[in-house]
């Protein structure tokens, strides 16, 4: 039996619309996304019809995202995604689902472990990281709050927010956006795929600027470390050596911290291995599915 992939409408506990998709035969073992920080589907491009070739794949719009009405209530949270992806997950009628975070979705998929471990079969962690990101920097709650804050109050003042996201849509803006990112080890310079970098770009400037920073301040607030040693599932941890963003070494810390998780490091490789690399990292997940028999 085989899903259909018309858009199909969930809503959270707060009665907001949530667009999903299923794609796939239904008699395998389900798989959940959750995509990056402000990002959309469009990440999963080469991901949905490599697993959707054999097993339902359900991936979704974080609310506002992809499209989506800018939601009711702008004052989102880590932990509000998380309970959405179970409302997906309901709306969709699979079994315990392989929940895949890729990057701020690795938060996401945490606190959906946390929050709803009955949907959750087992995860696969992209080049994320489980506690604050600036944590890298600095540990200091002083510079997390005051980042935080920052990005919060950026979002409100609409007019400077409006003109940045409308310089991100010109050529120039997109080509600095673009060199910011390998510069940062976001993306590899010669791997990426340019339509992913300017599909991210396009999404980012034709969101809300309030949810935005909304959204970057529960990020850089958000930790889910004290989950990593209750997890009970297999997982999977990938990485690339070149990401910057989110290092190897918070890679290895939480396959350290997970009971019985496996790491697979790509070499060379920065924050998008998953578009840089996509035939190796689904050979990896799909050696992981096949080795746990899900």
């Amino acid at each position: 039996m085989t899903s259909t992939t018309a858009p199909r409408i969930a809503y959270g506990g707060d009665g907001e619309a949530l667009t999903y998709r299923v794609e796939g035969p239904l008699d395998r073992t389900p798989m959940l996304t959750a995509h990056g920080l402000v990002s959309s589907i469009h990440h999963w491009m080469f991901f949905t019809p490599h697993f959707a070739a054999e097993r339902p794949v359900v991936s979704w719009d974080y609310r506002g995202h992809g499209g989506q009405a800018v939601p009711r209530d702008r004052a989102v949270s880590v932990a509000q995604f998380a309970d959405d992806a179970h409302a997906v997950w309901r709306g969709a009628g699979v079994g315990p689902s392989v929940v895949v975070g890729l990057s701020f979705g690795v938060q996401v998929a945490l606190e959906v472990w946390r929050r709803h471990p009955d949907a959750v079969r087992a995860l696969v962690l992209i080049c994320g990281t489980p506690g604050h990101p600036l944590d890298r920097v600095s540990s200091s709650p002083l510079l997390r709050r005051a980042a935080s804050r920052v990005f919060r109050e950026l979002g409100h003042q609409r007019r400077l927010a409006a003109g940045l996201l409308g310089f991100l849509r010109s050529r120039s803006g997109l080509r600095i956006a673009r060199e910011l990112a390998y510069l940062s080890g976001g993306a590899h310079r010669g791997a990426c795929p340019t339509e992913v970098l300017e599909g991210l770009f396009a999404h980012v400037a034709e969101l809300d600027p309030e949810l935005i920073g909304n959204i970057v301040g529960a990020y850089l607030e958000h930790s889910a470390e004290d989950v990593l040693s209750t997890i009970r599932v297999p997982t999977l941890i990938i990485a690339g050596d070149r990401d910057q963003l989110t290092p190897v070494a918070t890679a290895q810390r939480m396959q350290r911290a997970i009971p019985g998780s496996s790491l697979v490091v790509f070499p060379g490789h920065t924050h998008l291995v998953q578009v840089e690399q996509p035939r190796e990292v689904h050979a990896a997940i799909d050696d992981f599915l096949r080795d746990h028999r899900l």
